[in-house]
């Protein structure tokens, strides 16, 4: 995997040192490059790099290039959906990492606080021949390897849970949440995108509401991870779970995620996807909007949809809240 970053001494990759970067001018990279493009997108006011070859973690040669800034100008999540929709050609999955930045968001263009010290990390990659009816599995597949990267004991041994459909939770504090996108031609999934936000370091500002009450890092559960050792877990974690859903099916990914579930068996509401944080502000009592649903999640089905008991129809999709 090559790494190419504009801050190599705050980006400590394990088992690299300051003598394997070399040092690069992006400037004189042609448009054609195939690296020059994305690092324009993604880091347009550095105009050097350094760069370091290392072993692809956990999967041969999964990962072919792992880009690092200092700082995005605006959502690195939009900036690899942008070049991929112009023309790039990827030269395998690529994973992205903003060390800070400036209009992250999370699902349905909600906010996402950065923080120095937290993980922002996004990927693309070209599917090989997926039919278009697994890119649901999509959602479960980064939320299932962060759940798998922080029960590793490099970071921590923890036991986090899945809330519905894409926040990690530690003790029931939200410590993650992943996006995910993909687009489809003749029946076949052409790219996967995904983002992930960990808290590492620092447990942002949130102001508490019926979707994320509280929310935590994992330094404030003991782990003394920095961002680049959060990153190689994940990203080892990214790739043994796209080894085991191609091989396996989406078995091998809806069965962690199932595992890992937080609400089975719990009552919960749930709300339109554009719910504001007031919506649940009375979850269970009435409030501003009524839930689309509300009642004790039975089931997880294979396309994600929640079997609520007593109710006919399974729910697609919404905002959770739980309710006990």
């Amino acid at each position: 995997m090559l790494i190419l970053t504009d801050c190599p001494d705050d980006f400590a990759w394990p088992g690299l040192s300051a003598g394997d970067w070399a040092r690069g001018q992006t400037r004189a990279r042609p448009e054609t490059d195939a690296d020059a493009a994305p690092w324009r997108a993604l880091a347009p006011d550095s105009e050097i790099w350094w760069s370091a070859e290392v072993p692809s973690p956990e999967g041969a040669g999964f990962w072919r290039r792992l880009i690092v800034v200092r700082e995005a100008p605006a959502s690195q999540f939009d900036a690899l959906r942008q070049l991929c929709g112009d023309g790039w050609a990827l030269p395998g999955p690529v994973a992205t990492v903003a060390l800070t930045g400036r209009g992250f968001h999370g699902h349905r263009g909600r906010v996402w606080q950065t923080a120095p010290g937290n993980l922002h990390l996004c990927a693309a990659l070209a599917p090989d021949g997926m039919p278009a009816r697994e890119a649901l599995a999509l959602v479960a597949w980064p939320a299932v390897a962060v759940v798998e990267a922080l029960r590793c004991a490099a970071l921590g041994g923890l036991r986090p849970q899945i809330k519905w459909v894409n926040d990690i939770l530690l003790d029931g504090r939200k410590v993650a949440g992943v996006l995910t996108a993909s687009q489809s031609q003749d029946d076949r999934v052409t790219l996967a995108l995904l983002g992930i936000g960990l808290n590492v370091r620092v447990a942002p500002a949130v102001p508490a509401d019926a979707f994320v009450p509280r929310v935590t890092s994992l330094a404030a559960q003991g782990v003394t991870a920095d961002v680049a050792g959060a990153c190689a877990g994940v990203l080892a974690a990214l790739a043994r779970g796209w080894a085991d859903w191609r091989a396996r099916g989406q078995a091998a990914l809806l069965a962690p995620y199932r595992e890992a579930s937080v609400i089975v068996g719990r009552r919960v509401a749930v709300w339109d996807e554009d719910a504001g944080a007031d919506a649940g502000a009375h979850a269970g009592g009435g409030g501003p909007t009524a839930p689309l649903a509300e009642g004790v999640v039975e089931a997880i089905e294979d396309d994600l949809r929640l079997r609520l008991r007593g109710r006919a129809e399974p729910v697609a999709r919404g905002r959770l809240a739980l309710l006990d």
